[in-house]
């Protein structure tokens, strides 16, 4: 079975314009942030927002480019209560200032046992899943797969 036989076809997602207010917006009412696909004006994957990447917001820093200082203080690093952060905040910061733009996404043809195996081999449980131009067609999920192999097994 390949990819495209499992994806969710529906995705919502964003432009590198999109200011970090209404990506915020979009999701307003769902219950977790999802992995949210960038796309260039010809549907084309150029990154992706993850809920890191919101966190990421709070940090007036990288804290990676400073582990080699040794006297500066990360307590409360990751405290996002203690952060100032202004209204303006949410016009000024555009997706393109956050999202990750070195990302691993899946082919459409590729079977979902080497779709599984990717997602173990990153770490990942959702991957924006492209056609041969790189144009974006779906998301899929380890859920999807696992639950793919469970009708198969005829669990469900």
């Amino acid at each position: 079975m390949q990819v495209k036989e499992l994806m969710s076809k529906n995705v919502i997602t964003v432009t590198r314009s999109t200011t970090l207010k209404a990506l915020l917006t979009m999701f307003i009412k769902f219950h977790i942030f999802p992995l949210v696909p960038v796309v260039d004006e010809q549907g084309h994957l150029a990154g992706i927002v993850s809920f890191q990447n919101l966190l990421n917001v709070f940090r007036p820093y990288n804290p990676e480019l400073l582990k080699a200082v040794p006297f500066l203080d990360e307590e409360g690093e990751d405290n996002i209560f203690h952060i100032d952060l202004t209204e303006e905040v949410g016009n000024l910061v555009l997706v393109e200032d956050i999202m990750e733009q070195k990302i691993v996404s899946l082919r459409e043809d590729m079977s979902i046992e080497e779709a599984f195996n990717l997602m173990k081999m990153h770490l990942k449980e959702e991957f924006p899943v492209v056609d041969k131009n790189n144009t974006l067609v779906g998301m899929i999920g380890v859920f999807d797969i696992i639950r793919e192999v469970f009708h198969q097994k005829g669990v469900i």
